[in-house]
């Protein structure tokens, strides 16, 4: 009988981990001052009304410690006009029409005003 308890016990410990895992589409590590030369990409964040003109939606799940699977430089301003991408972050609701869910890694190493754009911290 133990037995049968520690089976059950184990599939609904294991269930709720499945439950609570989201498959994350890419692992991006924000690239910045002299190692932005390293980028793959350069990307816009779009908010607002200039939303409008993005290309995709993403939604960040958090920090992670996965290796990054690509190098984005994170551009605004002046420089946006080399951007290879216009992303939308979308959170809550609006969530569910994110075309990719991303994670950040290293995001120890990002400025504040960065990691506020991400919606990373407040």
């Amino acid at each position: 009988m133990n037995i049968v308890k520690l089976a059950l016990l184990a599939v609904f410990a294991f269930g709720s981990v499945s439950i609570n895992a989201q498959t994350v589409d890419i692992v991006v590590e924000a690239v910045t001052g002299i190692s932005a030369i390293s980028a793959d990409y350069k990307v816009e964040i779009v908010e607002g009304i200039s939303a409008i003109s993005a290309d995709e939606k993403w939604e960040v799940l958090g920090a992670c410690s996965n290796s990054p699977s690509v190098k984005i430089e994170f551009v605004e301003g002046i420089s946006a006009i080399s951007a290879d991408l216009k992303v939308e972050l979308v959170t809550g609701i609006a969530a569910i029409s994110a075309d990719k869910k991303i994670c950040i890694s290293g995001a120890d190493k990002l400025e504040s005003d960065l990691l506020m754009k991400l919606k990373l911290i407040e």
